[in-house]
């Protein structure tokens, strides 16, 4: 007989198992396997124990590998001891091709002492502290004069959550009752297997945990608008609804009960009566329904605002408004949909004129402009906008000479005091080197770093510090040359032909020969052109002319000079009268 193949069928009959005693994910499992000498009694022309490997072998090649198993058997080590009781596979994970190695090695040759391996095994499941689950696996009775029913009984009564199992595998009928015994004194479950096919039914039966339910992941919500004050419904109200922390829209619409379907998390639920706007953060629960209602503010207002309707985030906009009671310190702001009173952002004094100029903040969805009276910091009047996502774009060449100026061009939002930087590659959001401000036109001028490598020029939005567009470029080694005399009379002046990349504030100078980086005396800025006419100091010695790039202080070039002594001659008369010119 095929083994394996009458094992074939087990799937197809589990899927008709219901209610069965399938072991819960996070229990401890041990299988006791007798191996007792009757095991090689055969069933349908083959060896009960060879039956019993195959069932082990299908079993363990799907086992789930987050749940601990360990393997117990007894009678396969020596002949009529009752004390041959061994664990072959201790409890843990499980590593297949071993378990299944270990398992076809067992030999069946004693005695039949179940109860106490079913004892062992609880114990070796803490069964008195943890969840335990035991499932033993026989072809016989007790052999070794104990009694299993009465273990069984006690195990239940010292146990956390103890259970055990039994497969009785050709069993006779008249013997089941002192082996299933062990299964209903722990609430276990005993199952009888005549053939190869039912032994591996009921081992999955009892060892396969069950895929767990799944989570539900939607669940249906009613949302509804209503007087802040008088807790009255509102009508006439537009939803719109965005998820909370990235403020991506989900959902709209017009009907004054509004009931949808969301995922699990949080949102943002705006209301929009017209007259004014609510809104409220709420948190779905997967698969629970709920009802909120969203709180609309309706002030007495005496003033009217007027801004577009969609602004670009972070930009400059106007802002008309009307109060024929204003006062100079009344102002005008932006703030998020729904926001308390006396909250705000970038304003303008109602005193600056009509119409009046505010920054957006750097953010998307909802929000509103308000009219806030100074004195009382109450709403008198405001209109709903939506802020809208904003893109830069860059061009400059993908190669730029270490230290040199380079002219970006760029398009983009131009909002105030935006600027455009080059940083070495994948740095900090708020980094930045030499920069423009983009309010002076495109293309931007900005000085490079005196170095080589990969770096990046980006677009950033001041108000938020946020990286708007960004473009890669390398930064290649530059280099200098000089041509000036070899030596000098110190103090003299002299002419130096220079070649270099000439980068803003680069000059010649001469130092002491070996001098540290960044000494200098007189010096002449590249800009002026070449040659430049630098004064040597009035000392002799070892010297050395540097071309120096003004960001770093690196000496780009150098060449040596010697500084030589000068003199003088007199020519007057040996004898002056005291007092007189000569």
């Amino acid at each position: 007989m095929n083994v394996r193949r009458a094992l074939l069928g087990c799937t197809a009959a589990l899927a008709t198992l219901t209610g069965g005693i399938a072991l819960a994910q996070q229990e401890n499992v041990i299988i006791v396997l007798d191996a007792s000498g009757s095991m090689w009694g055969q069933v349908d022309g083959v060896p009960k124990i060879v039956i019993a490997r195959e069932v082990f072998a299908d079993l363990l090649s799907d086992w789930d590998t987050t749940r601990n198993l360990g393997v117990m058997a007894y009678g396969h080590r020596r002949e009529g001891d009752c004390a041959d009781i061994q664990q072959i596979i201790d409890v843990g994970p499980v590593d297949p091709n071993t378990a299944i190695n270990t398992i076809n090695s067992v030999m069946p040759r004693g005695r039949t002492p179940l109860t106490d391996a079913v004892r062992l095994a609880a114990e070796q499941l803490r069964y008195q502290d943890e969840p335990a689950t035991v499932i033993l696996l026989t072809d016989g009775l007790e052999t070794c004069n104990a009694d299993p029913c009465a273990l069984a009984t006690e195990l239940e009564a010292g146990g956390v959550n103890f259970t055990a199992h039994v497969i009785g595998f050709d069993v006779a009928e008249a013997d089941r009752p002192q082996l299933s015994c062990i299964a209903e004194n722990t609430g276990g479950m005993f199952l009888p297997a005549d053939n190869a096919q039912q032994l591996g039914e009921a081992m999955q039966t009892v060892a396969v945990a069950p895929p767990p339910e799944p989570e539900p992941v939607d669940a249906e919500i009613t949302l509804s608008a209503v007087d802040a004050e008088s807790r009255d419904p509102v009508s006439g109200v537009s939803w719109r609804i965005l998820v909370s922390g990235t403020e991506e829209f989900v959902s709209d619409s017009d009907q004054d009960t509004y009931t949808l379907t969301l995922e699990g998390g949080e949102y943002i639920v705006v209301a929009d009566a017209g007259e004014a706007v609510g809104s409220s953060t709420i948190t779905v629960e997967p698969g629970v329904a709920a009802s909120h209602e969203v709180p609309i503010s309706f002030p007495t207002e005496t003033a009217s605002v007027a801004a577009p309707a969609e602004i670009p985030a972070a930009s400059l906009f106007q802002v008309t408004w009307e109060n024929p009671d204003a006062a100079d310190q009344d102002y005008v702001t932006i703030v998020e949909a729904g926001a308390p009173e006396g909250t705000y952002n970038d304003y303008a004094r109602v005193r600056e004129g009509n119409p009046l100029e505010i920054v957006a903040p750097d953010a998307l969805g909802a929000f509103e402009v308000r009219y806030i009276d100074e004195e009382s910091r109450e709403t008198l009047g405001s209109q709903a906008v939506t802020l809208a996502p904003i893109s830069a774009s860059l061009d400059a060449p993908a190669e730029i000479a270490a230290g040199s100026v380079v002219r970006v061009g760029w398009e983009g939002p131009d909002a105030p005091n935006d600027y455009i930087t080059i940083v070495e590659a994948g740095a900090a959001e708020g980094t930045y080197t030499d920069y423009a401000r983009t309010r002076n036109g495109s293309p931007a001028e900005i000085t490079v770093p005196d170095a080589i490598g990969n770096y990046e020029i980006r677009y950033v939005v001041q108000q938020s510090g946020r990286t708007l567009a960004s473009l890669p470029v390398t930064l290649t080694a530059v280099s200098a040359s000089l041509d000036a005399p070899a030596e000098a009379a110190a103090g003299d002046t002299i002419q130096v032909g220079w070649e270099g990349p000439d980068g803003p504030n680069d000059y010649i100078t001469v130092v002491e020969a070996g001098a540290p980086e960044g000494t200098y005396t007189d010096y002449a800025r590249t800009r002026n052109g070449s040659p430049a006419e630098i004064t040597l100091p009035d000392a002799i010695g070892s010297y050395e002319i540097r071309y120096v790039v003004q960001q770093s202080g690196r000496a780009l070039a150098s060449a040596p000079i010697t500084l030589t002594a000068v003199g003088a001659t007199l020519d007057a008369l040996a004898e002056i009268p005291a007092g007189s010119s000569f």
